[in-house]
């Protein structure tokens, strides 16, 4: 997938100046800050927080990773994204996977990717330091709020720095409570008397004398800037007693002072390239070169470095430069009262399209507010930076513009639209679509309209995925269809993904399957990953709901391949539908291992595939034999009624939650989740508790031909094993067998296991007489082989909770007629003095034995007297 770089300047600490002072007090204060959670500098611009910050991280004994923060990183996202890879120059074992987890549509929420990366760092060994600089210019509410959690849940050997101009509001008053802040303020950064002359005399060598340093360092109250500013000037000044006398500590003064003395001593060369390079974040020279359309940019930018003339360098090679923030506030404000900025902005556009920096294009472009060069920079040259996951700078953006501009450029609406589905905000794309149709009806209605108003479709067909409306969807993408020009593909791409989508909610697979394979064909042209991922996922599912086992897993493996991170979003639906796979061919481990990815991503993007891994995972627990685990994960599924797409994973947890129900004895309320959640393979299992299998057997043959009718494959075939159970259970016993066998024998090719696992002892029992079957022997010797060590791992435990188990167990039934066994009455007695048919005592025998965990009655009667149930 594409994503955007990340600007690696901004993880290198400042250089230190050529004539720093050294602060050991202040050093030692940091030094000894190490043991709490937080150290914060906080003072206003120029009073050496990161020059004290750096040198201290220079000699800090433990690794530090620095970040420098700007306004962009107001951005939650962007601020997490940076504050993951800073650590990552100290940790390479940091961050594996939370890049996706933000650059996923929608994007994780701030407490899982912090969680992630907490849970990261607490298994790293020895004490980290991690450096904030200039965080006011990030701070946002949701910053504050990250910040704030990541604070009270960093791991021990963590250390957070911050330099901040103003106090960040992060629950301060808790951590001086709790003594885990070290605080350096505006008073303490000021520069004493003896730093003030070792700054003029022994750094500087301008011989001052002791009051004239007294009389600069009481005028600027110690700010170390103003003292620099001081220094420029006195260099200039044959008489630093006049110019002493006259300079006075004035913050409006110091900025004056700036322009007129700073900035005006410079020559017309220089101060032309200061003022118009500040339309810059950061400069190197090839930009500069093309922003002013000069040569010498690389030249005056060295020179600027060399005179410490507020130039910052971002890297070793000194390469990159920014401008101090206060230099550059006041350089912009200079230069918008002498002539017009959108120029510079503009050729700023130009050279970092050319240089492949389409987002900072995208940023500069704005700024010189040409909205026809914006859109085609969205449009991205075939390929929209929307689709590419860059949707906050749009959304940014076009969320400033008046609708009048919008209206004026239809295509803006489009491309809101678009970045606020990938954004994670369906919800509020019908307004922008409505807004979009209006414009669009006062537009030429010419190739290009036409191309729009197919946009505009494919985005009604995509909210109404969102909303589950199947002839919806297929409306408006086919008008899509018939709209979009050949070479729009992403869009077309989209609306043959969404047709695909129409199909499957139709139940029409066969249709979605060509949909899909449509949208998989166009993607090797188009390049528009995510959307092949779509396609390529739900064909893994059609396969699967065919039972076609192997290839539904190999196109899932395409998908996770195709996604190149493992841990991105767009793979959740791909690993547990894996798991899923995994688990029916009894490979536990492998169907964990997805199961668990899937679970650490769903979260996030809010859908049923939570449900769908947890599910998954009790199955696993139940498999494994942790019945109280199982049951107290089942519990967080809060199962309920849905519809729509959410009503298949719900239902599944359903199924779960009879089967526990049915386990406990609590059949009325088996019955009550088997009628709400319309689950006829559980209301079978709940109707033979009741002793009414022949009832049973009604409904799982109702459920099993409906579901051969709609082509069903994998469901009809979970029907017949239920049917060969209920079969067995009223004595059909022949019957069962023949019901058995053919399930085995389409089961065979595609490996499954579980399939009859986890129907227990009494498919053991059945599946036996298969066993020298023609044809058959291997498999179902596979299959007995597999219950032989899942029987070997229950009975451990089995036998373990059996010296526990509860009369209540046993229903009254059960127990009268263990009574009977032990007084040596045979089933036919036991069904004349009941008045129970014969097949119906079978089947209680059965129950019987299976949760004595015995084969013969004779043992159970000797386990019943041992458990004091006799």
């Amino acid at each position: 997938m594409i994503l955007t770089t990340l600007l690696a300047t901004k993880f290198f600490a400042p250089l230190p100046p050529a004539h720093a002072v050294s602060r050991p007090l202040l050093i030692k204060r940091l030094h000894d800050g190490v043991t709490r959670k937080l150290t914060l500098v906080c003072a206003s611009a120029g009073f050496g927080k990161s020059t004290l910050i750096s040198e201290w991280a220079n000699d800090c004994p433990y690794p530090s990773a620095w970040l420098s923060l700007d306004e962009d990183d107001r951005d939650l996202s962007l601020f997490l994204e940076y504050l993951v890879a800073s650590l990552q120059t100290i940790s390479q074992t940091v961050g594996d996977g939370i890049s996706a987890m933000l650059r996923a549509s929608p994007p994780a929420t701030a407490e899982i990717v912090l969680t992630s990366l907490l849970n990261q760092l607490s298994i790293i060994p020895g004490k980290l330091v991690l450096i904030l600089d200039d965080y006011h210019l990030s701070a946002s509410i949701p910053v504050n709020e990250a910040l704030t959690f990541l604070i009270a849940h960093m791991p021990a050997q963590l250390h957070l720095v911050i330099a901040s101009r103003e106090e960040p509001e992060i629950l301060l008053g808790r951590l001086r409570l709790e003594d885990q802040i070290t605080e350096i303020r505006q008073e303490d950064l000021r520069f004493a008397l003896d730093e003030a002359a070792e700054f003029f005399n022994q750094g500087l060598n301008l011989g001052l004398s002791s009051p004239q340093v007294r009389a600069l360092e009481a005028r600027t109250e110690g700010w170390i800037a103003g003292l620099k500013l001081a220094a420029i000037s006195l260099h200039r000044h044959k008489n630093p007693e006049t110019f002493i006398a006259s300079f006075t500590g004035s913050h409006r003064f110091v900025q004056d002072y700036l322009i007129e003395e700073v900035l005006n001593q410079q020559s017309p060369a220089v101060q032309s390239f200061l003022l118009r390079t500040s339309v810059l974040d950061r400069l190197c020279g090839p930009l500069c070169d093309a922003v002013l359309q000069s040569h010498s940019g690389q030249q005056i930018l060295n020179q600027l470095d060399d005179a410490n003339l507020f130039i910052v360098p971002l890297d070793a090679e000194r390469q990159w430069y920014r401008y101090h923030h206060l230099f550059s506030e006041l350089l912009r404000q200079r230069l918008g009262q002498n002539e017009p900025v959108e120029p510079l902005h503009l050729r700023a556009s130009q050279w970092y399209e050319v240089n492949g920096l389409e987002v900072e294009a995208f940023h500069q472009a704005t700024s010189a507010k040409d909205i026809p060069r914006s859109i085609r920079l969205i449009e991205g040259n075939g390929m929209p930076l929307y689709f590419r996951g860059e949707t906050a700078p749009i959304i940014q953006w076009l969320s400033l513009q008046p609708h009048a501009v919008l209206n004026t450029y239809p295509y803006l609406w489009v491309a809101f639209s678009w970045s606020l589905l990938f954004g994670g905000h369906p919800r509020q794309i019908e307004e922008k679509l409505l807004c979009a149709e209006a414009a669009m009806r006062l537009a030429p209605q010419d190739m290009s309209a036409m191309e729009i108003n197919g946009q505009i479709a494919v985005l009604w067909a995509w909210l109404a995925v969102y909303r589950n409306e199947a002839d919806s969807i297929y409306t408006h993408a086919s008008r899509a269809l018939e709209l979009l020009n050949q070479d729009s593909r992403p869009a077309r791409t989209a609306a043959q993904c969404a047709l695909g989508v129409a199909q499957m909610f139709r139940g029409k697979r066969v249709e979605a399957s060509e949909a899909f394979l449509q949208v998989i064909d166009a993607v090797r042209s188009s390049g528009n990953l995510m959307f092949s991922a779509v396609a390529s996922t739900a064909l893994a599912g059609i396969h699967a709901t065919n039972f076609k086992l192997h290839l539904a897993a190999a196109t899932y493996r395409d998908v996770i391949q195709m996604i190149a991170d493992p841990t991105h979003s767009l793979g959740y639906e791909a690993h547990l539908g894996l798991a899923k796979i995994y688990y029916d061919w009894n490979e536990l481990d492998q169907a964990e291992s997805h199961a668990l990815v899937c679970s650490e991503l769903v979260a996030r993007v809010k859908s049923e595939s939570e449900v769908g891994a947890d599910v998954l995972l009790v199955r696993l627990m139940l498999a494994r034999d942790k019945h109280t685990e199982s049951e107290t994960l089942l519990a967080r599924t809060n199962v309920t009624a849905k519809t729509g797409q959410l009503a298949g994973r719900m239902q599944e947890a359903a199924e779960l939650h009879v089967l526990h129900l049915l386990r406990r004895g609590e059949i009325k309320e088996a019955a009550y989740f088997s009628n709400q959640f319309q689950l006829p393979i559980g209301l079978a299992r709940t109707l033979l508790a009741q002793y009414k299998g022949f009832e049973a057997l009604r409904v799982v043959e109702s459920h099993r031909s409906g579901m051969e009718a709609q082509g069903l494959a994998q469901e009809a075939l979970k029907a017949r094993v239920v049917q060969a159970m209920v079969h067995q259970a009223v004595g059909d016993v022949d019957v069962a067998v023949q019901v058995l066998s053919e399930v085995v024998t389409q089961a065979e090719p595609q490996g499954s296991i579980r399939l009859f696992l986890d129907e227990g002892v009494p498919m053991k029992t059945l599946l036996t007489k298969l066993q020298y079957k023609t044809g058959m022997s291997t498999y179902v010797s596979q299959l007995l082989a597999a219950f032989g060590t899942q029987m070997a791992d229950e009975k451990r435990v089995t036998v373990a909770t059996l010296s526990h188990l509860p009369p209540e167990v046993f229903s009254q039934r059960e127990l009268e007629i263990l009574r009977l066994i032990q007084d040596g009455n045979s089933n036919q007695k036991i069904s004349e003095r009941l008045f129970l048919s014969l097949s119906t005592v079978k089947w209680h025998n059965q129950n019987i034995f299976a949760k004595l965990d015995v084969q013969r009655r004779t043992e159970a009667v000797a386990r019943a007297l041992e458990l004091k149930l006799l």
